[in-house]
This record gives C-alpha cells, structure tokens and sequence, in this order.
C-alpha cells in the first residue's frame, strides 16, 4: 500500500479571485530513499488521464524542469549528467471544467461568476528507482488556470508544494 497525503494551499489568480491549488501525492513504502543520492530526467510524460495537451505544453515543461530540479537540489539531491539513481518523469494538460456538470442538483444557489466553465491545469511529477524502473513516488497537482497565459508564480507554487512531500536525501534534515 502507498502513502498517501494530500494538501491544499491558496493561490491568487492574476490578483482578482481566490483559487485552490489541489495537490496529492504518494509514497511507494518500499523505495529506499536513504540509498538515492542522484537525480536525472527521463522524457516527458503525456498529459494526465482526462486532460489534453494544450498549445503551451511545451513552453510549460520547459519552465517546469528547472523548478523541479531546484527543489531536489534543497533536498539534498544531486542532478547527474547521465543516469541518476533515480529519474523523473512529469507532464501537463489541461481541461475545461463546468461547475454545472459537477452535479446533477440545481445549483441556481451559485453567483452567477461561479456558475461558469473554467479551464484547470494539471502538473504531474513521477520519480522512478533507475536500477529497477519501480515507481518510487507520484505527485498531482491541479488548479484553475487562464489558457492564454502561464502563470510563473503558479507554476512555481505547484512544482513546490507538489514536491513539498518527496523523501529529502539521506542526512538531509528540513
């Protein structure tokens, strides 16, 4: 069995209305993270289950693989120039959701601004034992997004907080 935790933090949009950042992560029980001191990057994952691949998905991985690699840094990880003890893996996409379809109940209760579709991004982040290809941890974070434009402040709290719960290296405390 994974563990399991889950975490939600606040996140302005463009400074007009309050949003959630929706993060979930798991922990394989059987990794040994005492033992993983290098990193590396596998390739790009596909877009999450139900979510499309947007036209700045690309420009979004680019952006991502530095903040994910600082934060494996702090952690007391090394990025390896060829193969690390273990790899990452992550993608993005995103999807429209309408609040109207969430439920089948009349929702005439909600203020007209949140009766409407939005568009929500989703990041995740996989890291996989090199040696054995295991996955050894899994990282999802979601949150309501403007599809014209990449939000850095976003995307950067993602990559944070997403990667807020992965083990720290051996004899690194926090």
């Amino acid at each position: 069995m994974w563990l399991s935790s889950v975490a939600l933090a606040g996140a302005g949009t463009n400074g007009c209305t309050q949003q959630d950042l929706n993060i979930h992560t798991a922990t394989n029980p059987a990794a040994s993270f005492e033992q993983y001191r290098t990193f590396s990057f596998g390739p790009a994952e596909g877009p999450p289950s139900g979510y499309q691949t947007s036209a700045r998905v690309a420009e979004v991985r680019r952006r991502v693989l530095p903040l994910i690699a600082a934060v494996l840094t702090v952690k007391g990880y090394a990025r390896a120039e060829g193969k690390g003890d273990f790899f990452v893996m992550y993608g993005s996409g995103t999807r429209e959701v309408s609040l109207r379809d969430v439920s089948s109940a009349s929702q005439e209760w909600l203020p007209d601004d949140e009766s409407q579709d939005f568009v929500e991004g989703s990041l995740v982040v996989d890291a996989f034992e090199s040696s054995s290809g295991v996955r050894i941890w899994h990282g999802a974070s979601r949150a309501q997004i403007d599809p014209d434009h990449i939000d850095d402040a976003l995307l950067g709290r993602a990559v944070t907080h997403l990667l807020a719960s992965f083990p720290s290296a051996a004899g690194r405390t926090e």
